[in-house]
């Protein structure tokens, strides 16, 4: 986790807002694994809570029209 919000620069990709100390940070698959995406370090990302799941809506309506 601390090596991603380095290289995230403290910030969510999401939303482009800084994590707090009282926000709740969660792990995502850039590319859903559902969709082929990998467990490699390249394809994860830190979200806010609200932001990975506003995500995996987008993500599951994605395999749904594809």
């Amino acid at each position: 986790v601390a090596k991603l919000l380095k290289k995230q620069k403290g910030r969510g990709t999401w939303c482009g807002q800084f994590f707090t100390p009282s926000d709740l940070i969660e792990i995502d698959h850039i590319v859903p694994r559902s969709q082929g995406g990998k467990d490699d370090y390249k394809n994860i990302q830190l979200l806010h809570r609200h932001c990975h799941d506003d995500k995996t809506a987008l993500d599951e309506e994605m395999m749904l029209y594809s």
